[in-house]
C-alpha cells in the first residue's frame, strides 16, 4: 500500500479532476467513501444529470474552501513572480505595500533562488499492489480514517474527504486549515507517519507487503515535469537528465574543484554558494533549455536532484578516498592511448572480482562496495555512450538505487575494495571515450561481464539483509548488463551468458556462496547458503 503527500492550491480545480472522467476516462463512480466528520453521505456531490461525471460540486466546494478563504488564503494558485519581485526578495527588500501574493514566496538561500511556498490543498493518493483483492467501501473509510489521524490533520480538526472512483485505489483530499483556530495547519513528517501507517494496515488486512521508506529511492519528477518534457519532445525531464549527468560527473572527479570543471565542460552553468567564511555550501547546475516562463534558466540543487548529489554528500565522499594522481599518458592529439584505455578496462575488472570476493568472505562492508560499484558503472556509462540514453546508462540508473545505504545514503566506511572501486571510476574517467575497437572489445566485454557478477553479488547481500528495494534494482542492473556485453562481444555470436533469476533457486554445479552471486568465471546465478 503506497501512500504520497502532494500541495496545491486549488480546492475546486482538486475536486472536479477527482469527479471528472479522468485523463483516459478511467475514473468509474467516483463518490465520496470518508470524511473527518464520520458521515461521508454527506458530503457526496448530487448528480446534474444522467453522466456518470453530471456531479454538482458546489456545495462540495463551498465545504472545502470557506476555511480558506475565511484565513485568507487564496483560491488558486498564487500569480507567477516578476524579475522585479524576485530580485527584491533575494535582496531582502520588500516594501509594506507589497503585493500580498508576495509572502506565498520566499528565496531559498541554498538552492539559490526563489520558491513558492507549499500550498494549502493536502493531496494523497494511497494505492494497494495490483495482486491484492478488491477492498470494500467501508474497508477504504477506515484506512482514511486511520491515515489522516497518522498524519495529525484529523487531530487538528480540517476538513477531509476521501474519494474513490477505482478499484484499487482512493484520494485524500484536506484543506489544512483548522476549524478549530481558524489558522493554517502544517503537518508535520505526514508522509513518514502514513508510511508506517500503511505497513500495520497491510499486515492487518493481509496485503501486499512492502518495505519501509528507507531514504534510498530517487527523488521523482513532478508531474508537471513530465509535462514539459513532453511538450519539448524530450525522452527524459530536466531532473533525471540533469541527475544523470551530476551524477557520472561526481563519479569521475576527485575533489569539488575537479567537479566544478566536469560540470562547466558539461555546459550545466554551474553556480556555488558559500557560507559567512567563504567556504562552498552548495551549488547548482541549469540545463540548457530549461527555461522558466519568463526565459530564465531554472537552477537545480544537488539536493533537488538527489541525495548523495548534495554538496556535503560529495565532500565527504571525495574524502574517503585521497586523491592519489596515477596519470595515464597521452598520444600527440591529447587521447589515452588505446593499450592504456584496455589496462584501465582490465585493472577495473580485476577490482570487480575482488569485490566479489570480499562479499563472500565477509571481509568488507558491501554497503561500501555497492556505492562503489554504482560509480564504476556510472564513469563506465559517459565513457562509452555520453549522453546518449544507452544499455549502460540505463543500467546505472536502475543500479542507482541498489548504490545508496539505507537511512544514510552514503556508506559509513570504506574498506580497500570499496576504494579501489572508486579510484577505478576516476581512472574509466581520465580514460575518456571507449571506442570498443579492437583489442578494447575484449577487456570492455571481460569488465562488464565481471561487473554482472559483482551486482548479482550485492543484490543476493541486500536480499539477504531485507533491503528489498536495493536488492530489486541491483537485480534488474543485473539482467540487462549481459545485453550490453553481447552487443559489443568480439567473439562471433557473443558471450553465454545466463541472466540473473528471480526465483531463488540455485543453479546445478555452481559453486556455494553465501549469498546469491555470480562464478568466478562471470556467468550470473543464484547460489544457496552455506
Amino acid at each position: 500500500m503506497i501512500a504520497n503527500a502532494n500541495r496545491g492550491w486549488r480546492p475546486y480545480g482538486l475536486l472536479r479532476y477527482l469527479f471528472g472522467p479522468g485523463k483516459n476516462e478511467e475514473h468509474r463512480n467516483p463518490r465520496v467513501v470518508a470524511s473527518w466528520d464520520g458521515a461521508p453521505h454527506l458530503h457526496h456531490p448530487p448528480k446534474l444529470g444522467p453522466g456518470e461525471h453530471d456531479f454538482d460540486l458546489g456545495a462540495l466546494k463551498t465545504t472545502m474552501e470557506e476555511l480558506a478563504e475565511a484565513a485568507g488564503l487564496p483560491l488558486n494558485n498564487p500569480p507567477p513572480i516578476t524579475p522585479e519581485w524576485e530580485a527584491r526578495l533575494r535582496n531582502d527588500d520588500v516594501p509594506p505595500d507589497a503585493p500580498s501574493w508576495l509572502r506565498f514566496y520566499r528565496y531559498d538561500r541554498n538552492e539559490d533562488r526563489v520558491v513558492a511556498s507549499r500550498g494549502y490543498v493536502w493531496h494523497t493518493p494511497v494505492r494497494v499492489h495490483p495482486t491484492d483483492r478488491i477492498l470494500t467501501d467501508a474497508e477504504w473509510e477506515t484506512i482514511a480514517e486511520r491515515l489522516m489521524k497518522a498524519a495529525g490533520i484529523q487531530q487538528a480538526g480540517c476538513r477531509w474527504i476521501a474519494v474513490r472512483h477505482g478499484d484499487d485505489h482512493i484520494h485524500l483530499v484536506a484543506t489544512l486549515v483548522s476549524e478549530t483556530t481558524g489558522h493554517r495547519f502544517h503537518p508535520s513528517n505526514d508522509y513518514p507517519k502514513m508510511r508506517k501507517e500503511c505497513q500495520k494496515i497491510e499486515r492487518e488486512l493481509g496485503l501486499y507487503r512492502t518495505a519501509g521508506a528507507d531514504k534510498t529511492a530517487q527523488r521523482t519528477p513532478t508531474r508537471a515535469e513530465k509535462a514539459k518534457a513532453a511538450r519539448l519532445g524530450r525522452r527524459e525531464t530536466a531532473r533525471e537528465q540533469l541527475r544523470r549527468i551530476v551524477r557520472q560527473c561526481a563519479a569521475g572527479t576527485r575533489n569539488g574543484e575537479e567537479f566544478l570543471v566536469a560540470l562547466a565542460q558539461e555546459g550545466l552553468s554551474p553556480r556555488t554558494t558559500h557560507d559567512a567564511a567563504g567556504r562552498i555550501r552548495g551549488y547548482s547546475v541549469r540545463l540548457p533549455g530549461d527555461v522558466s516562463a519568463s526565459g530564465e534558466p531554472i537552477p537545480w540543487s544537488g539536493t533537488k536532484l538527489a541525495g548523495d548529489l548534495t554538496w556535503p554528500k560529495l565532500v565527504e565522499r571525495w574524502a574517503s578516498v585521497p586523491p592519489v594522481d596515477v596519470p595515464l599518458p597521452r598520444t600527440e592529439d591529447g587521447h589515452v592511448a588505446p593499450a592504456d584505455r584496455r589496462r584501465v578496462l582490465t585493472e577495473a575488472a580485476d577490482i570487480a572480482r575482488d569485490a566479489v570476493d570480499a562479499i563472500r568472505r565477509g571481509s568488507e562492508d558491501p554497503a561500501a562496495i555497492a556505492h562503489g560499484t554504482g560509480e564504476v558503472v556510472a564513469a563506465l556509462a559517459r565513457g562509452r555512450e555520453g549522453h546518449e540514453l544507452g544499455l549502460l546508462t540505463d543500467v546505472s540508473e536502475r543500479f542507482d538505487r541498489a548504490a545508496r545505504t539505507p537511512h544514510r545514503v552514503l556508506p559509513s566506511s570504506l574498506g580497500p575494495v570499496a576504494r579501489d572501486l572508486r579510484r577505478a571510476s576516476r581512472q574509466i574517467a581520465r580514460a575518456g571515450a571507449l571506442t570498443g575497437r579492437g583489442n578494447e572489445k575484449a577487456a570492455l566485454v571481460a569488465l562488464v561481464l565481471a561487473l554482472v557478477a559483482l551486482i548479482a553479488e550485492v543484490a543476493a547481500w541486500q536480499q539477504a539483509r531485507g533491503q528489498v528495494h536495493q536488492a530489486a534494482a541491483a537485480r534488474t542492473a543485473a539482467e540487462r548488463l549481459p545485453a550490453f556485453a553481447e552487443s559489443v562481444s568480439p567473439v562471433r555470436g557473443g558471450p553465454r551468458t545466463t541472466p540473473v533469476p528471480s526465483d531463488g533457486r540455485a543453479r546445478p554445479n555452481q559453486r556455494p556462496s553465501r549469498y546469491v552471486g555470480v562464478r568466478r568465471g562471470g556467468d550470473p546465478g543464484l547460489h544457496r547458503p552455506t
